[in-house]
């Protein structure tokens, strides 16, 4: 048995060198935003000569994403990741229909199905909603990115498992190896084609502030589930091998 332990700090504070990266972060945001103005006016031109009807969907693809990756941006100067802002009730049921509703354009593209199976009562967790959908989004992204077009199922459960608000995330996509799931929380690791590893080490660290307990099982070739509980757990990041009632073994990392 692995065993890993991430560490968080109490406090981060703004010090010089937070400062530079700050002005040189202003500057890049400016930067992207030019490019992004130039795709939002070719489309927009491309569109008035349109004919065909059953390809404005694309476009209109293009200019909400381009408008999303404009908010993304600007929200990256005044939002830190390792700032956990005062929190407030949500309910988990309206958030994951949130999150399902920002990627269904991906989620379209690869013509992935979603299954919703909600316990038939919700309910409301004390959250911070801007970083809790970063979260969610990224294991969703990673789950539709994991899927064969037109094969995909995504499926998100909600229950309560002796009392603890559970989320999981299922996919049956190509499924994760031991080797690469002990490392999928770590930042910079990838094994994505031009992935930079930063999406679920975000992740990673956003559910711990808001105390989301969080383990994976995964099985190549068959899929992989990330299940979120809604409680405070202080135990070592574990990842071991299970055995299920098939007698199939699964990999199960824990955190």
């Amino acid at each position: 048995m692995n065993s890993t332990i991430t560490r968080i700090p109490k406090k981060i504070t703004l010090t010089e060198s937070n400062y530079d990266t700050t002005q040189f972060l202003s500057a890049l945001v400016h930067e992207v935003r030019n490019p992004l103005t130039n795709i939002n006016l070719a489309v927009e031109a491309l569109e008035s000569t349109l004919k065909d009807a059953d390809l404005k969907i694309y476009f209109d693809i293009i200019l909400r994403n381009s408008a999303r990756v404009n908010h993304l941006i600007t929200r990256l100067l005044t939002s830190n990741l390792a700032h956990r802002e005062t929190g407030h009730k949500y309910s988990i049921h309206h958030l994951l229909d949130e999150v399902i509703e920002m990627e269904q354009d991906r989620i379209r593209l690869k013509n992935i199905s979603v299954k919703k199976e909600y316990a038939s009562q919700d309910c409301k967790i004390v959250l911070d909603k801007p970083k809790m959908k970063i979260a969610l989004t990224n294991i969703i992204i990673n789950a539709v990115d994991a899927m064969t077009p037109q094969k995909g199922q995504l499926t998100v459960i909600t229950k309560a498992n002796n009392g603890i608000p559970v989320i999981q995330i299922k996919d049956n996509g190509c499924g994760i190896s031991k080797q690469n799931l002990k490392n999928i929380f770590l930042p910079d690791f990838s094994n994505k084609p031009g992935g930079l590893g930063i999406g679920l080490a975000s992740t990673f660290r956003i559910l711990k502030l808001n105390h989301v307990g969080i383990h994976v099982e995964s099985e190549e070739g068959a899929g992989t589930c990330f299940i979120l509980s809604f409680c405070k757990s202080q135990q070592p990041h574990k990842f071991k091998y299970v055995n299920r009632r098939n007698s199939q073994k699964k990999l199960q990392a824990v955190a």
